[in-house]
């Protein structure tokens, strides 16, 4: 039964359009597109749309995520990352705190420098090395300073069956080897990818319960992206051969924009308090095969 009527930015994009369609039945979803002459950038847009909405809930999945632009856009606050990414939330969480509105604000595991060689938990420092993830930690400090009560949840590495406008890192390896080309992965960092199925599973919980806080909504396994890689040969049937190592230290002497290194989030919080566990990451890829 629909008894949530649920705002949502970016609800069209690799995350969003899934949430929508695995939780129609228990949500009513309205989607706030720029389309639609919605534009996050402007409070007395986001005011008046967030105001006339009669709704509990808002869930704000919009940002600027292209890692490689925002790089180039560092330390300029007139550029459009820093705009979607921290101006805009400062308009979502103010009309949402004005209007009495519950927020989920989606962050990331970027707002982590990459130094711990353990899982982060939210009880973790942020200490952001790149403009992205600069943004989303401003972002986070928008929230909290707003004042609304809301669950800031973080994300990593997302990835689902289908979806042809994005390809995520599972579909864009099953791609590259599938076409036998060989990839170069590394096999000395850390992270956590996770199956958007499970973060629909954890949005139910967390729209339903209310919880306030912050939330790491993210898989139960962290790994060497070499390692994920050759999982994913491995279940689909595809050449790991294909796949070659790459040590970290030597894309770093390439001069490409900062990485962190060790990116693994713990979710032993949301096992906690929503009550949600995430799949581990074969279990997620043998599910993702049967969707097609």
């Amino acid at each position: 039964m629909k008894n949530i009527l649920v705002a949502a930015t970016g609800l069209t994009g690799l995350i969003g359009s899934r949430l929508e369609e695995l939780l129609s039945r228990d949500f009513e979803w309205l989607g706030l597109r720029y389309e639609d002459g919605f534009d996050i950038t402007s409070s007395e847009k986001v005011d008046k749309a967030i105001s006339s909405f009669n709704g509990e809930a808002v869930l704000h999945l919009a940002a600027f995520t292209d890692l490689n632009a925002a790089w180039k856009q560092r330390g300029d606050k007139t550029g459009m990352c820093y705009q979607i990414n921290v101006e805009g939330t400062r308009n979502i969480a103010k009309a949402c705190q004005k209007n009495g509105k519950y927020l989920i604000h989606v962050s990331t595991d970027a707002v982590f420098g990459g130094d711990k060689q353990s899982a982060y938990t939210e009880e973790d420092k942020p200490n952001p090395i790149e403009w992205y993830g600069q943004t989303k930690l401003w972002a986070e400090e928008e929230v909290a300073k707003s004042g609304v009560k809301a669950a800031i949840v973080r994300f990593a590495y997302p990835f689902r069956a289908g979806f042809e406008p994005k390809k995520d890192f599972v579909r864009k390896i099953i791609d590259q080897l599938k076409s036998g080309e060989e990839i170069s992965m590394f096999g000395d960092t850390v992270f956590t990818p996770t199956f958007i199925d499970d973060i629909a599973v954890a949005m139910r919980a967390i729209l339903t319960k209310k919880p306030a806080g912050i939330f790491h909504v993210v898989g139960s396994t962290q790994l060497p992206p070499l390692a994920a890689a050759e999982e994913i040969a491995k279940v689909f049937d595809l050449n790991e051969k294909l796949i070659l190592p790459q040590k970290f230290d030597d894309y770093l002497k390439s001069g490409g924009r900062p990485y962190p290194k060790f990116a693994g989030l713990s979710n032993e919080k949301l096992k906690r308090e929503p009550g949600v566990t995430m799949r581990k990451f074969p279990e997620a890829l043998e599910e993702m095969k049967k969707q097609g």
